[in-house]
């Protein structure tokens, strides 16, 4: 029943996408009526295309042309062929009226056989995929541990550790990659500022318990300092073998599963305790050594005086008996000491400090110089404008390989600067060659232009006198309106005359004849 529901989901699932509701068909239906009806351009169409007994003869229209006008004979010669056979039909079965009846019993019949046997084949595939789908449930795919990581890699050997050093590798490139230069250098100016805040207050810290103290280093007895340098020596001594402890703890074990492990391990103990034993010695003469400094240096020289005869054998006995030990100076090089302390944990936090820097600077440098290159391959103006001294020799994949990686942005950076002087001259040297075209264009221009004006009788001198005598008209008007007759007359004249100068200058004038004369006397007339 199982394999049936699933193939029954199936079958939904596939024929899901044709199954639409009563609406939707509908309104299917109408759209592709709108789309078929504006397709036909006129109303010649209103009974479908395709019909299954069509009784109505095709009109062949005037208009038909080539595969349409073919199809239109076809359809015809169609429908007239359905009709005959139609018409034929029917006479027979008039003819055999008595013969008839048996025959629908066995057309019946052999339609169920057929569907009888389309059944059967399905049945019988139903029944082969819910044998194989049986099969598959049986398999030991289809349990659900079957994919279990600790079943498929069981009996398997196990993968090598990854080294301390790449994990560690790894973890300090993604911080790197992931912080930003200013962050970092904002968070070690952070850094700087705590760590001296800290220095004042620890320092202000010591100086009142040393005022709040009553203890001065003179009232301190041998015996306590000789315990303090004991407890000292001591705690340095456990703190050395706790670190070595861990050094050695730290390191991965490449010996496991060895049968010389157990020797190795042996002689590392024993590697450690020598070195143990060596560090002891030279802690201790180091002590020694220090002790007769102090006293060295706590001595005072006392002035040589000569003994007398009588007082020799007290003297010897005086030498003799052990003399008062020298004041210890401890106190004197302590402050020192702890100032050389500070001043070397300040440098070893620079020296990181500096250390940190360079690498994020080389790595800034890095990704600029990748930018640039990337930039170098997809520009167009590197290569329209080379740098003279540039190779254009492309490194392989092995050259690549074996040369060293360089940092320098400015000989990246040069190339560019190269091409865009370049480039600016060349569209500089383009704008002057467009700009003289253009000058010999406006000469060549202005010349026509001239050429026009002397054709047409416009020159400059022609011009200029028609402004003149433009102007000397107004001014004749405006005087002559308060002037008597005779004079409107001469100032007429007077106007006239230059027009008439500017017509003989025109080149036209020489066309005319004597129509100069005529034109004279009509208009003394």
């Amino acid at each position: 029943m199982s394999a049936s529901n699933e193939s029954w989901q199936d079958i939904r699932e596939a024929l899901n996408p044709y199954i639409r509701p009563r609406e939707e068909a509908a309104y299917i239906r109408r759209v592709l009526a709108l789309h078929l009806d504006s397709c036909v351009k006129d109303d010649s169409v209103r009974n479908p295309l395709a019909l299954v007994e069509s009784t109505r003869g095709v009109k062949l229209p005037k208009e038909a042309r080539g595969v349409h006008e073919e199809y239109l004979k076809a359809l015809s010669a169609n429908i007239s062929a359905r009709a005959e056979h139609g018409r034929v039909l029917e006479d027979l079965d008039r003819a055999t009226g008595a013969r008839s009846t048996p025959a629908p019993a066995a057309s019946d019949r052999l339609e169920e056989h057929l569907a009888r046997i389309k059944l059967q084949k399905r049945k019988e595939k139903l029944q082969v995929l819910e044998k194989y789908l049986d099969l598959l449930c049986h398999k030991p795919v289809a349990s659900p541990n079957f994919l279990d990581p600790e079943e498929v890699f069981m009996g398997s050997r196990a993968l090598p550790s990854v080294p301390k050093e790449v994990v560690d590798g790894l973890a300090q490139r993604e911080t790197t990659g992931k912080t930003d230069l200013k962050d970092l250098i904002d968070r070690l100016e952070k850094q700087v500022l705590r760590a001296k805040l800290l220095l004042k207050g620890e320092e202000q810290l010591l100086e009142d318990i040393k005022a709040r103290s009553t203890v001065t280093p003179g009232k301190i007895s041998e015996s306590a300092k000789l315990r303090a340098l004991n407890t000292t020596r001591d705690e340095l001594i456990n703190w050395i073998e706790t670190e070595l402890a861990k050094a050695s703890g730290g390191e991965p074990n490449a010996l496991d599963g060895n049968p010389e492990g157990s020797g190795s391990v042996a002689y590392d103990g024993a590697h450690v305790e020598g070195q143990l034993a060596s560090i002891k010695e030279k802690y201790a003469q180091y002590l020694t050594s220090r002790k007769s400094l102090l006293q060295l240096v706590g001595q005072q020289p006392q002035p040589e005086i000569q003994p007398q005869t009588e007082t020799q054998n007290l003297n010897s006995a005086a030498a003799v008996a052990p003399g008062p030990l020298p004041a210890p100076v401890d106190y004197l090089l302590t402050p020192y000491l702890e100032k050389l302390i500070a001043v070397a944990h300040e440098q070893k936090a620079l020296i990181g400090q500096k250390s940190h820097l360079n690498i994020a600077i080389a790595k800034q440098l890095k990704d600029n110089c990748q930018a640039l290159d990337h930039l170098a391959e997809e520009s167009h103006l590197l290569p329209s404008y080379p740098m003279p001294g540039a190779s254009k020799r492309k490194l392989g994949f092995g050259d690549a390989l074996v040369a060293p990686e360089s940092l320098d942005s400015s000989s990246r950076v040069k190339p560019w600067v190269f091409a865009a002087d370049s480039a600016k001259i060349a569209t500089l040297e383009t704008v002057a060659e467009k700009i003289e075209e253009g000058q010999l264009a406006l000469e060549s221009t202005m010349k026509a232009l001239n050429e026009i004006d002397l054709l047409l009788g416009r020159g400059p001198a022609t011009r200029t006198s028609s402004h003149e005598a433009a102007g000397t008209n107004d001014d004749d008007i405006w005087l002559a309106e308060g002037e008597p007759p005779a004079k409107q007359g001469k100032s007429r004249k007077h106007a006239e005359k230059p027009s008439q100068a500017s017509e003989v200058d025109d080149i036209w004038s020489i066309l005319d004849g004597n129509l100069g004369l005529l034109r004279s006397e009509n208009e003394l007339s």
